[in-house]
């Protein structure tokens, strides 16, 4: 508190961000945020752990007290596994004034032609290609590899060393699984869900809703 207030008083700008949970999926986005270098301070929000310490990181409030963290904590990324939810929290946040950054590992590929927007959370050693567009809220998990001019709707969910070829459509709040290859030219509709090791095609039956 006593370095933060000489910050402040020396015209330094203090940069905060506020994680809301604090679950694996968490720990593992505040790893994240620690290995981008631009964060000041770092504190999480969750219903279960108040008042613990957890990596080194606090739990300073619940996830219901979030607007009383606005604007002491500007910054704010929701690091929940569920889609649904996830839109919902960030619905609120943005409500409150708060602005989602994604969180984007130094050792992750991202084109200089790729389109990211915000609340989005990139791993390690995820390939993201040339004029792909990756929606907001979304999470792309390590080792995942999404080939140029594929298109990712807002709050999908990503598993671990899945192929996104190039062409693709993945529909808002779609989760991928684990090992997965969706073939050019593929579209998944919104709120699919696809089993670990699926391999979709084209010609399959998922046909797209748009905005969902």
């Amino acid at each position: 508190m006593f370095k933060n207030e000489m910050m402040k008083r020396r015209g330094i700008i203090i940069k905060k961000l506020l994680i809301i949970g604090s679950g694996g999926h968490g720990r593992c986005c505040l790893d994240i945020a620690r290995d981008m270098n631009i964060y000041d301070q770092i504190a999480f929000l969750d219903d279960n752990h108040v008042h613990e310490t957890i990596n080194g990181c606090d739990v300073i409030g619940t996830v219901d007290e979030m607007s009383s963290y606005y604007p002491e904590y500007s910054d704010i990324f929701i690091a929940v596994g569920n889609n649904k939810l996830r839109k919902k929290l960030s619905m609120q946040a943005k409500e409150i004034g708060y602005y989602c950054p994604s969180l984007i590992s130094p050792d992750s590929y991202i084109s200089r032609y790729a389109n990211i927007n915000e609340g989005t959370v990139v791993f390690p050693h995820s390939v993201i290609e040339a004029n792909a567009n990756i929606g907001e809220g979304c999470i792309i998990s390590s080792n995942v590899t999404i080939n140029h001019d594929a298109v990712i709707e807002d709050y999908c969910l990503i598993y671990c060393s899945t192929v996104i070829r190039p062409n693709t459509l993945i529909g808002s709040l779609a989760i991928i699984g684990n090992n997965c290859t969706i073939i050019s030219g593929s579209k998944i509709k919104a709120c699919s869900d696809i089993r670990d090791g699926s391999v979709i095609e084209p010609s399959d039956k998922y046909s797209f809703e748009v905005g969902v």
